[in-house]
């Protein structure tokens, strides 16, 4: 399979820590070309994210359930495709 160069993947990544609410200074917007999938996989296009309370905590560098998010990071969300 060929993929196609139209193909891209939109990230947001977390470029600082916020204090209290995040802003957009926070972020980078970043766009990259989709890789080929490995031999037998697929290429699933994302129809809908889902943004949580629990991505704020997520954010924060601490110990938690979860690792955070590291700077520079593409921001983890659940999603459909």
């Amino acid at each position: 399979m060929t993929t196609p160069a139209a193909l891209t993947n939109h990230q947001i990544r977390l470029k600082a820590r916020p204090s209290g609410l995040p802003t957009r200074d926070g972020w980078e917007f970043t766009t990259e070309q989709v890789a080929e999938p490995a031999e037998g996989g697929v290429l699933v296009k994302t129809l809908a994210i889902s943004l949580d309370p629990a991505m704020r905590g997520w954010m924060n560098d601490g110990k938690s359930y979860i690792a955070p998010v590291a700077i520079g990071e593409v921001m983890r969300a659940g999603g459909i495709g």
